[in-house]
Parts: C-alpha cells; sequence; structure tokens
C-alpha cells in the first residue's frame, strides 16, 4: 500500500518531537548554568536547524503538485534546476513556497470548542512567519561551520567565538520555545491545485491535518484530517 503525504507528515513530526526532546534534555543538564559547553551548543543548534528543515519539507508534501509545477516552470524560464525534488535549501525553500500559498506555515492551535455542532478551533496567537523560520536556519547555520582562524587578528577571533557561545544558551532556549509553541497542535494546510493551473493562482484550502504532539514523553503524534466541502 503506498504510504499517504499525511502518514509522512505525521512521521517527520515525530522525528520533530523526538529532536525537541533532545535538546530539552541537553539544556536540563545544565540549568544551573549561565551557558552551555560548546559542544553542547553546537548539538542544540544542529537539532534546531533540522527542525526547521523537517518543517520545510513537510510544508511541501502539503501542497506538492502545486511546488512541483512551480519549480518545473521556474526550470523552463532561468537557468534554475527545475528539479523540485533537488531541492535542500530551507531558506531558498521556504521563500518560495511563500509565493505559491498563504497558508503555507504551521498554524499553531489553542483551545477548541464545541457548539451548534461545531467544533471551532481557535488560533493561536503566535507569531508564524517563514521569516521567523529562516532566521532560525541561519542563526542555527553559524555554529555548523568551523570559522576561520586567518581572516582577522588572532585574538580578536577568540575573543568573538567566545562571546559567540556564552550567550547560545539563551538563543536556544528562546528558539525551542517558540518551535514548541509553533508545532505542538497545528494545522497543516493543503490548496486545490488542478494540472494546468499557474500555481501562482490562489487556491481555496483543500484539506487540513489538524496536528497533536499530545504527551510530551511519548513516541506518538496524533493526526486527524478535516476536508472542505
Amino acid at each position: 500500500m503506498k504510504v499517504q503525504p499525511y502518514q509522512i507528515y505525521q512521521s517527520m513530526m515525530l522525528e520533530v518531537k523526538v529532536r525537541i526532546r533532545a535538546v530539552d534534555e541537553c539544556l536540563s543538564k545544565h540549568s544551573e548554568k549561565s551557558s552551555l559547553p560548546p559542544l553542547d551548543a553546537e548539538f542544540c543548534f544542529l537539532q534546531l536547524r533540522k527542525i526547521v528543515e523537517q518543517v520545510c519539507f513537510s510544508s511541501v508534501l502539503c501542497d506538492k503538485n502545486r511546488y512541483k509545477e512551480f519549480r518545473r516552470i521556474e526550470g523552463e524560464e532561468s537557468d534554475i534546476n527545475g528539479d523540485f525534488t533537488k531541492d535542500w535549501n530551507a531558506r531558498v525553500i521556504l521563500q518560495k513556497l511563500n509565493s505559491i500559498s498563504p497558508h503555507f506555515m504551521p498554524i499553531p492551535l489553542g483551545q477548541s470548542q464545541f457548539s451548534d455542532g461545531l467544533h471551532q478551533i481557535q488560533r493561536k496567537d503566535i507569531k508564524a512567519t517563514h521569516g521567523e523560520l529562516i532566521k532560525i536556519y541561519k542563526k542555527c547555520g553559524d555554529f555548523m561551520h568551523i570559522p576561520k582562524p586567518f581572516s582577522e587578528d588572532y585574538d580578536s577571533h577568540i575573543s568573538r567565538y567566545k562571546q559567540k557561545y556564552a550567550s547560545s544558551k539563551n538563543t536556544i532556549e528562546s528558539y525551542i520555545s517558540y518551535l514548541k509553541d509553533l508545532l505542538w497542535n497545528h494545522a497543516a494546510i493543503g490548496l486545490e491545485f488542478n494540472p494546468g493551473e499557474n500555481p501562482l493562482t490562489p487556491g481555496n484550502p483543500k484539506n487540513a491535518w489538524l496536528v497533536d504532539f499530545g504527551d510530551y514523553s511519548s513516541d506518538d503524534i496524533s493526526i486527524a484530517i478535516a476536508i472542505a466541502d
């Protein structure tokens, strides 16, 4: 049986949950300290960057055909490779997704209410923008590579390096808190799209995957599918 896109999405969100717990565990080991050991900080930034990548690739799943067509047209009209399966840079993908759908970002959900036979879910008041994810992605990238020791005075190099890591704990705590608020309960929206249509033409929402990370310690993610009439 073919694996459905929502099942892949569910699997990727479970991996996000595991990475969130890994970051939290690392932070808890040093809760009494004002900073993290450099290698622990790098570990946390790596997990955060991978979480952003997973959110990015998962968002493509929601509008796969629209994104595929958008990239095919890009390949015909420019020197850019039009094969969307070759895309890897989350920053670039997020910018492209923003061009084809106003709903590509996970929509953080708050309290739900049931009245008049309708189940109403409130949206959380969180800044859910691709710019926020790109900011996290780029900041994490600063910790993924060894800085060149010959591009500046070495004493200045060491001083800047130490300052960078000294403030890393606060940054990590801020990012992981934001990602939990964004993702723990959220909706992923897919738009209507038919072959031959312009991928830049807005489409109506066709379905929503309602995702609940559930109990913090469990290795389960629940997902409900809502389909527009």
